[in-house]
């Protein structure tokens, strides 16, 4: 039996760049891994997969990517053996953090090991890649990095400082945004990316509290905060409670504020007005 804890994600920059032929859209982003962690644990079984999960809002069939993840890696190599994998949710659902993406990269991990598979991070990173877009940058050992392509074109930001992450608070108002509804609802010719949109590893990897506000940017949050007035009050929010800078999370609707320190992280949720249904945390960079 093993157990695993799978991270989320937020973004720091978000440019939606255009659509390509094969209904994905072409992005240039930094995804900043957080220790905000569902827990997986994976137990051989005899020949079945089964997927068991805490929170009813996810499937356990098919359609969840742990089950596509064992399905498809059970195949590809000729596995004999199954797997029951049990789910224990903290990440919400559907909420711009990448909760799905990540349990399916940690999935193949843990399957990796489980099975004796011995695959090299190449074969993995392939699987992962056919599954999700985001699920390549969970199956990266940085807690940093720039995702160009449709966020499977990898630039790690390896060993960053001590110092080099940062406190989050972030709020998720309780209802889920799907990806692709966020794209959809996206017109190209409305959003404005930052005149200097330009990102590479040297200067990520440096990255400081007071540089945030240059790098901040999302052109999902116009059209999902035009759609959900939930965002633009968590972002208020946010700011009453004491934390300058706030942006949404990848598709949302989860908002993120940043704070200088952990103690200032901690004392603006604190002060934070919840409205029903919202939930807030407190994370730092992984």
């Amino acid at each position: 039996m093993i157990t695993l804890k799978s991270p989320a994600k937020i973004n720091l920059y978000l440019r939606v760049l255009r659509k390509r032929p094969d209904g994905y859209h072409e992005i240039e982003t930094v995804f900043e891994r957080i220790d905000l962690c569902d827990e997986l644990t994976l137990k051989s079984t005899p020949k079945d997969i089964v997927v068991k999960c805490d929170d009813p809002q996810v499937p356990c069939d098919r359609r969840n990517l742990v089950y596509k993840a064992a399905e498809m890696i059970q195949e590809r190599y000729a596995v004999p053996a199954g797997v029951e994998i049990t789910l224990k949710k903290n990440i919400p659902v559907a909420a711009g953090l990448g909760g799905a993406s990540s349990d399916c990269a940690y999935t193949l991990r843990g399957l990796n090991e489980l099975w004796g598979l011995k695959l090299d991070k190449k074969q993995v990173f392939e699987i992962g890649s056919a599954i999700g877009a985001d699920v390549a940058f969970f199956l990266l050992d940085c807690g940093r990095a720039i995702g160009r392509g449709k966020g499977e074109i990898l630039e790690p930001c390896v060993n960053l400082p001590k110092n080099g992450g940062f406190w989050y608070l972030l709020i998720n108002p309780g209802f889920p945004v799907l990806a692709k509804d966020a794209y959809e609802d996206l017109n190209l010719g409305l959003t404005s990316a930052p005149s200097d949109s330009r990102i590479n590893p040297v200067r990520l990897k440096g990255l400081r509290f007071e540089d945030l506000e240059g790098l901040l940017f999302n052109s999902l949050e116009v059209p999902v905060e035009r759609k959900f007035s939930a965002i633009s009050e968590m972002k208020s929010a946010i700011k009453k409670a004491g934390l300058k800078l706030s942006m949404m999370s990848g598709s949302g609707p989860t908002v993120f504020g940043v704070a200088s320190s952990k103690e200032d992280a901690l004392e603006a949720k604190s002060r934070l007005l919840l409205r029903e249904g919202w939930q807030a945390f407190v994370a730092h960079t992984l």
